[in-house]
This record gives C-alpha cells, sequence and structure tokens, in this order.
C-alpha cells in the first residue's frame, strides 16, 4: 500500500511540475507574440550548435558550409526589432520564390552578390536585403527584361570560401554581372603568430559538423522559448557585469597585432582578383564594392575626448569588434578596414571592374546598420540605390538593355 501512494505521489509531482512548467512556456511564447516577437525562437536566440541552426546549413565538400536546400526559417538580430520569413530555393541560395534555372531566357539578365552575412543580410526579408531590393530597382528600371538576383552570400564566409562558392555554384548560372562584397572575416583570419596560410585553413580546422554536440537535456530545453530566452538573459547580465576598466583591458590587450602583416594583404588581393577573374572568365562582369562600417576607420579612437561623441551602439560595438578579431588590436582592426578597402580600389582599376564606394556613400550612423557592419532596412536601402548607376552602365556597355 505504501509503495502505491510513493507511485502516486511521483506521478503526481510529474503531473505538476509538467503542468507548471507548460503554463509557464505558454505564457511566455502569449507574451512574445503580444510584443510584436512572434510565438517560435529566432535564429540568433540559438547557440551555434543548437538544431535549430544546424537544420538551416549542411556540409559542403569545397566551401565548407552552404544553406540546406529548399527550407524556410526565421531570421533577425537581437538589436532589430521583428522577424524575417527566410527562404532558400532549391540551389541552396536565397530567394523570394521567383525560380531559377541553369537556363538563361534571351531576355533575363542575372546579377549575383558574394560575400557573407553582409550580403545574405539574413536579419531582412529578401526585398528588404540589399541584393533584393537591388533586384526591385532594377526590375522597376527595365521593365522589359526580366531581372533575376542570385544572393550567393553565407553568413561567416571569407575570400578563400567565396572563391569555391563562385565558381563552383554561382557561375554555372551565367550571371551577367558578379557584384562582390567582402573584407570583415578576412580580418579574423589574420593571427600574432606564423599560423597564417593563404589558403585560410589556420583558422578552417574542422569540417562542418564535426563538433561536439550539446547533452541530450539541453538539447531538450532548447525547444523551450522560456528556457532560451532565461539563459539568454542570464548571459547578458553576466556580460553587463564586465566593469569598464575590464573592457578596457580587453580593448588594449598584448598579444594581438597592432599592424596587418603585409601577407595578409596581399593574400586578400590574391583572393579578390581569383573572384574577379573566375568571373570575368565565365563571362560575367564584376562589380567591386568597399565595405561600410558603423564606426568611420579615419577616426582615433584612442583619443579619450572621442568616447563622449560615440553613439551608445558605437560604443558596444567597439568591443564586437575586437571579440570578433583575436589576432588584432582594435587600431589594427580600423586600419584593416582602410587597407582592404584600399585593396579593393585599387584591384578594381587594375582589373578594370566597376567600383563602386559604399564605405564612403554610406554614413557611420546608426540608422543605417543594426550592429557594427550589417545593414538595417535603411542601410540595405541605400547600399541598393548606389549599385544601380554602376549596373546601368556596365549593360548598356554590354548591349543588353
Amino acid at each position: 500500500m505504501r509503495n502505491k501512494s510513493i507511485k502516486f505521489y511521483i506521478i503526481g509531482c510529474i503531473v505538476v511540475i509538467t503542468a507548471l512548467f507548460g503554463t509557464l512556456e505558454l505564457s511566455t511564447r502569449c507574451i512574445s507574440w503580444i510584443t510584436g516577437q512572434g510565438v517560435t525562437l529566432a535564429l540568433h536566440e540559438y547557440d551555434p550548435l543548437d538544431k535549430a541552426v544546424t537544420a538551416v546549413y549542411q556540409w559542403h565538400p569545397f566551401t565548407g558550409i552552404t544553406f540546406k536546400p529548399g527550407i524556410a526559417f526565421t531570421g533577425s538580430h537581437p538589436y532589430q526589432k521583428g522577424k524575417a520569413k527566410i527562404r532558400v530555393n532549391k540551389y541552396g541560395f536565397l530567394t523570394d520564390g521567383q525560380p531559377l534555372s541553369y537556363q538563361k531566357s534571351s531576355n533575363e539578365i542575372r546579377i549575383a552578390t558574394i560575400g557573407a552575412s553582409t550580403t545574405a543580410n539574413i536579419n531582412l526579408p529578401f526585398e528588404q536585403n540589399w541584393p533584393g531590393y537591388l533586384g526591385n530597382l532594377l526590375q522597376h528600371e527595365l521593365p522589359d527584361k526580366k531581372v533575376t538576383i542570385i544572393n550567393a552570400g553565407v553568413p561567416g564566409f571569407d575570400t578563400a570560401q567565396s572563391i569555391g562558392n563562385l565558381a563552383l555554384r554561382v557561375m554555372p548560372f551565367e550571371p551577367d554581372i558578379v557584384i562582390i562584397y567582402h573584407l570583415y572575416n578576412d580580418l579574423k583570419a589574420v593571427r600574432n603568430n606564423d599560423s597564417f596560410r593563404p589558403d585560410y585553413s589556420h583558422i578552417h580546422r574542422k569540417p562542418f559538423g564535426f563538433y561536439q554536440q550539446p547533452s541530450l537535456l539541453v538539447q531538450c530545453l532548447n525547444y523551450s522559448m522560456m528556457y532560451v530566452r532565461l539563459r539568454n538573459k542570464l548571459r547578458e547580465i553576466k556580460k553587463d557585469q564586465i566593469k569598464l576598466e575590464k573592457r578596457k583591458k580587453l580593448l588594449q590587450q598584448t598579444g594581438r597585432l597592432a599592424e596587418i602583416p603585409e601577407q595578409a594583404v596581399k593574400t586578400f588581393e590574391q583572393h579578390i582578383r581569383c573572384l574577379v577573374f573566375i568571373a570575368n572568365a565565365g563571362g560575367a562582369n564584376v562589380i567591386l564594392s568597399s565595405f561600410a562600417t558603423l564606426h568611420n576607420p579615419a577616426l582615433d579612437y584612442s583619443d579619450k575626448k572621442m568616447l563622449p561623441k560615440l553613439t551608445r551602439l558605437q560604443k558596444k560595438e567597439m568591443f564586437s569588434l575586437v571579440n570578433f578579431t583575436p589576432g588584432l588590436t582594435l587600431e589594427a582592426v580600423f586600419r584593416g578596414f582602410k587597407s582592404y578597402n584600399r585593396v579593393l580600389k585599387e584591384v578594381a582599376a587594375l582589373d578594370k571592374t566597376g567600383w563602386v564606394d559604399n564605405a564612403s556613400l554610406i554614413p557611420h550612423e546608426d540608422r543605417y546598420f543594426v550592429d557594427r557592419v550589417h545593414f538595417s532596412k535603411e542601410g540595405a536601402a541605400l547600399m541598393a540605390n548606389n549599385f544601380v548607376p554602376m549596373i546601368l552602365e556596365i549593360l548598356a556597355h554590354q548591349k543588353k538593355l
């Protein structure tokens, strides 16, 4: 009889705990819906190895990863209100639903965009990210043509990965113009030791998927909005507890390079020229763009008088700049922006490509960015508009207008 009572007690506890947890979970999702955040978690809220993230990407033998073909997921950004429904076509490219095939129609103009997360721009719907917005602008300018945008940007890509991406995944679709937008992720490849390799193999040490997965309990808890958001909130509180002095030490910590090594600059140039050559060899014209940033690299951020002039977002993202590039000091990161942008301009002149100086054309203001380098809706629209004159000039030269 006593054993029976214990069983009922255990079952009762399980039922009560389940009911309580279910009520809290339902309440969390209802509050999220009421506040405009939706009833599902956004991609940025998960950890990199959570199933919701790994389900978006697949292994690729020559680029490391690509988007999984034929999927849809929710994109967003922690500093941005609202979410974006992201769709991927059967070839693994971001899409607005417009069909794509290897066969190009006679009146079709194809524009391919090569880059990383700043090109994929998955915090915005396709029609609002800069490649998608650009497609709509061009379609309005060229009503008698069919304008197709192939957004081949993949978050995390550097120029080494984009070489394989452009040559093997994009060029078979015969784009008329290829826009290359790269810089930031290549700075991550710079290290303060002799491990640097021109193919960036020193930072790509593990094949995609070969990582220790979270425990089964954690995997189950990651389906809970309440758990994930509580976990993320506790992490933010912990970060905020880091005193300003400690952050300053991190910004000035030793063991980082104060200058960009010549080998790294030369490698970046070689990679960009290789991308240009691949596009040209496939019959496409190229447009290179300088890299736009929230911070103005020309300013001296070591000057104490500069700090009060920065916005809250600019102050916060200065720490993120250093955290993202473990081999460089803050000053070296800004020198890297200037140096690599200079390389892009020189390659554009040397290889006679189109050139758009977005680093100068997009103001270093909060309204155009959601963080240090990723565009807001306004920034993406401005970026797209900046490309239109150069594209129309190239198409006129090709006699395709």
